[in-house]
């Protein structure tokens, strides 16, 4: 939105202006234009002060007040211009802008409503509407709209960007995908738009010219400029083969984009702990839900020790009435609801509630505000669990890992301090339903194969992977491959594919969303969990080892890519953990052609199970402890942040 300009004052009910406001306003408009906005709203307010029923004076203070990142007083301000002059239709775009950064989505779409009721169909604001109407979860009304807007203005790559993610978000994965490719054609040096497209294709398995797609990528990721803010959707990079440095360059760009123009909070002071005082743990997280970062940590937030920690949760995500967020809110000592709430408030209201250690659970993924912990509302913040990777945030203190995942040699890859926990960093309790008996059938497998089980999400899946499956398939003419049915839309790729590869389609079986109790038991008819790379399973590998199969991993640099052989090392079986392609398949060999192998990692695993370390919750929730206590001890001394050895318990 431009600055409004005396020619552009036509329709408002001014009084004649005094010297003195004019000269304010002139110069406020001067310091705009050099993005000096601080100054700028100062400027104004002059003005207003000078000259209170001018309405563009008010339109102007609120303008420099947004761009500050002070959204409150632009929503006073704006408000006050719309009470001068109640048709003013940038006043009413501005407002709804601003309401929607503060997270009042539902109060923006009335405003942007009310404008196109009235004919004001401006194909920007109606892009900002559609955004409202997705972050209230409202797809089918978001893609109408762009539908219309695109009619409008054609050409429009961020519409046909976001009418991919509406129509992704309603299960309608390949038009997803064809949307994306419209944005790309409209802007082909677009990074972020290349990074979404590649991921919404392998969603549905679609890796036609992936090799062309991936140089495209990392060609635009190295042209980053250091330093430079810039959307670059890096959780959709994880799942790619990627140089790690090119990982975190798209975490780093976009923890700046987010962070653009915040202030934070002003520093605390380190000062000794008092006498039984406890620390008060904060975490924010999207997933109060039943979610698996939920399901993981359930277990540790109840045991956690009350006379040493105070536990505050603040939710940005939606409620969904499951037993599992009841047990979550149950846990601590306070739940707040901060979906309501602008980032500044958001991070006011953790200062205010004095949390010391502010635990981010959701680095890049969906629902994430950079901008709370931007404002650094806690002395030390750290990611754990959510973001399996660098979040490139100078605002963040440490990532949580273990020794296997985060080695201390490949910290250069990081912009955290490395914090790791003795054993495997993925926390996992015994509350997990155990196995039933099951017959394959009922799972429509043949009851006499050797059932390869890849219940990954399908945009982890690779060809190189997808190649090493279907070169077993080819040498055990009684195998047969087992996904994750995640969407309708894959089978026609998964079946083009190995025909490619010399399989019949027909030994390629698909496992629909059943309920988590049952999940287990049909888990359970696999002979092994065979991984991807770089992303591994995380929460699956250890469902998978829970229910008694051994899981075949091939680990790398990322995090990512480390999980796996960090869950097989808690449960005593690192050899199953390779670094070689041909090593992996010749691991899934020995399993199809030895029985009594994959019996004895069968019995290991679902005799030990209660024993092991991977699930030994009470364990790892004292090393957390331990862990946490070490970092605020840093701090309550005066230390900077540093890298954090495991030590054992």
């Amino acid at each position: 939105m431009s600055a409004a300009t005396p020619g552009q004052r036509h329709g408002f009910e001014v009084t004649r202006m005094g010297r003195a406001a004019e000269r304010h306003w002139q110069k406020g408009l001067g310091l705009g234009r050099a993005g000096q906005w601080q100054d700028a709203a100062t400027a104004f307010a002059r003005a207003t002060r000078a000259a209170p029923q001018d309405a563009l004076y008010w339109l102007n203070l609120a303008r420099a007040e947004r761009h500050s990142g002070r959204l409150e007083h632009a929503v006073r301000a704006v408000r006050r211009c719309l009470a001068l002059d109640p048709e003013q239709s940038l006043a009413r775009r501005l407002l709804g802008e601003c309401l929607m950064l503060q997270h009042h989505h539902a109060e923006a779409v009335q405003v942007f409503a009310a404008l196109e009721a009235e004919g004001l169909c401006e194909p920007e604001a109606m892009t900002q509407h559609a955004s409202a109407l997705m972050q209230l979860l409202r797809f089918k009304d978001a893609a109408d709209l762009l539908l219309r807007t695109l009619a409008l203005r054609p050409q429009m790559a961020s519409a046909h960007a976001m009418l991919a993610c509406a129509l992704r978000d309603q299960g309608h994965k390949r038009e997803a995908v064809e949307c994306f490719k419209t944005a790309v054609l409209l802007e082909p040096r677009n990074l972020e738009l290349h990074i979404r497209l590649a991921f919404e294709r392998r969603h549905v398995c679609d890796w036609s010219d992936f090799d062309t797609e991936l140089e495209g990528v990392a060609d635009l990721l190295s042209g980053l400029a250091p330093g430079a803010a810039h959307p670059t959707a890096p959780f959709s990079t994880l799942s790619l083969p990627l140089a790690p440095e090119l990982q975190l360059a798209a975490a780093r760009a976009e923890a700046l984009q987010q962070s653009v123009g915040v202030l934070p909070l002003p520093p605390l002071l380190p000062s000794p702990r008092p006498q039984g005082e406890r620390v008060c743990l904060g975490l924010v997280s999207y997933d109060f839900r039943e979610h698996p970062v939920s399901q993981l940590l359930v277990d540790v937030l109840e045991g956690l020790d009350r006379s040493r920690f105070s536990l505050r949760l603040y939710s940005l995500g939606p409620e969904d009435d499951s037993a599992l967020r009841r047990r979550v809110l149950a846990a601590a000592d306070a739940f707040v609801d901060l979906r309501s709430m602008g980032d500044e408030q958001a991070a006011e209201r953790i200062r205010a509630d004095g949390v010391e250690l502010l635990v981010d659970l959701m680095g890049h993924t969906r629902g994430q505000r950079m901008g709370v912990l931007a404002r650094r509302p806690a002395p030390v913040q750290l990611a754990f669990l959510g973001y399996p990777g660098s979040t490139g945030a100078s605002f963040i203190d440490y990532l949580i890992g273990d020794p296997l995942v985060t080695p201390l040699e490949l910290a250069p890859l990081y912009s955290e301090k490395l914090a790791q926990l003795p054993q495997c960093f993925l926390p996992n309790g015994r509350w997990r339903p155990l196995p039933q008996p099951l017959a394959r059938a009922a799972a429509g497998l043949p009851e006499d194969a050797f059932v390869m089980c890849a219940f990954n999400h399908t945009y982890k899946i690779l060809p190189e992977a997808f190649d090493a499956w279907c070169a077993v398939l080819r040498e055990v003419p009684h195998a047969v491959l087992w996904l994750k049915q995640t969407n309708e839309q894959l089978h026609d790729n998964v079946a083009r594919e190995a025909l490619r590869r010399g399989v019949d389609p027909a030994r390629i079986h698909f496992a629909p969303k059943v309920p988590y109790a049952e999940y287990f038991s049909r888990l359970a008819l696999a002979d092994v969990f065979v991984d991807t790379w770089p992303y591994n399973a995380h929460t699956t590998a250890a469902d998978a080892l829970w229910a008694g199969v051994p899981v075949v991993t091939l680990y790398g640099n990322s995090f990512a890519s480390r999980v796996a052989a960090s869950a097989l090392s808690a449960v005593g079986l690192g050899e199953l953990a390779f670094d070689t392609v041909d090593d992996y398949r010749h691991a899934i060999l020995a399993l199809a052609l030895e029985p009594a192998l994959r019996q004895n990692y069968r019995a290991h695993l679902t005799t030990q199970r209660m024993t092991l370390p991977l699930f030994d919750s009470p364990r790892y929730t004292r090393a957390f402890e331990t862990l946490l206590l070490r970092m605020s001890a840093r701090w309550r001394a005066g230390l900077p942040a540093a890298h954090l050895p495991a030590t054992e318990i």
